[in-house]
């Protein structure tokens, strides 16, 4: 009987040991596994694109590094997400041609429905308004007193349904908002649309405010997050996502905003 009773202790020993070892085997495989996560994240890059104008996107000319919204909402999302992004800055009208290609996974700028074919779309960043506003001694105090009126748009920006259909605005398309507004002070162009709080800050900035005259406030256009359906990084979108999410939550997103002229 106590042979028969010790053979069973044994085994009850061995068992609880074998028990112990699978248990400490199991552990190592799930914190292996939550390296393994959190090592494929921290190494997973991004790339971003988005419009160089100030003060939404710039490059400082004394320093040569960027600064404005984009960079600092860029770098918060960067370090709330633990991925590493890297950005550029570059015409509007290049924006569409590398997400399509996949060449760039995600931006941040105005949304158009257009571009829906080619981004998927994200979370809300900030509303901009989007309007007209006319050359000095040039009445604008109504929609309709863009009839006949030579204005100054964004290749590819969509400022408003009615005024992008409207045939009775004679468009001239520009690369980006100086050019625009360099057009104005010469007096070729009787005004200038597109993203207001933007154009005013670029007048501003090139001592060309002085030509400017009425503001005609047309719509509120969403700044979101967009990322190309092409984009090996596609899956990554929802923590990008939350990024935002937290940041307007916490006031982030309002800070960065303000501080830089974008409110």
């Amino acid at each position: 009987m106590r042979a028969s009773g010790g053979l069973i202790l044994g085994r009850r020993r061995r068992g609880s040991v074998a028990m112990k070892a699978k248990l400490f085997a199991l552990t190592l495989i799930a914190a292996a596994a939550a390296l393994t996560t959190s090592a494929v994240a921290a190494e997973r890059s991004l790339k971003f694109i988005t419009i160089d104008v100030a003060p939404w996107a710039s490059l400082d000319k004394k320093t040569g590094k960027p600064w404005g919204v984009f960079p600092a909402v860029v770098e918060e999302i960067a370090r709330r997400a633990d991925v590493k992004i890297s950005y550029t800055l570059h015409p509007f009208s290049r924006i569409d041609r590398e997400l399509e290609t996949g060449g760039q996974d995600c931006t941040i700028i105005v949304w158009s429905d257009e571009r829906a074919r080619i981004v998927k779309r994200g979370e809300l960043v900030s509303d901009h308004p989007m309007g007209v506003i006319a050359r000095k001694g040039v009445s604008l105090k109504k929609y309709d007193d863009l009839n006949g009126l030579t204005v100054s748009v964004l290749r590819g920006l969509a400022v408003d349904p009615r005024f992008d259909a409207d045939q009775t605005v004679r468009r001239d398309y520009d690369d980006d908002y100086a050019q625009g507004l360099r057009k104005i002070a010469h007096g070729r162009l009787d005004a200038i649309a597109g993203a207001i709080p933007t154009i005013q800050f670029v007048a501003r900035q090139d001592g060309l405010d002085k030509h400017l005259g009425d503001v005609l406030a047309i719509n509120t256009m969403p700044l979101v997050l967009q990322c190309a359906r092409k984009s090996p990084n596609i899956d990554f979108m929802p923590k990008l996502d939350q990024a935002i999410r937290d940041m307007r939550d916490d006031g982030t997103l309002k800070r960065i905003l303000d501080e830089n002229f974008f409110s």
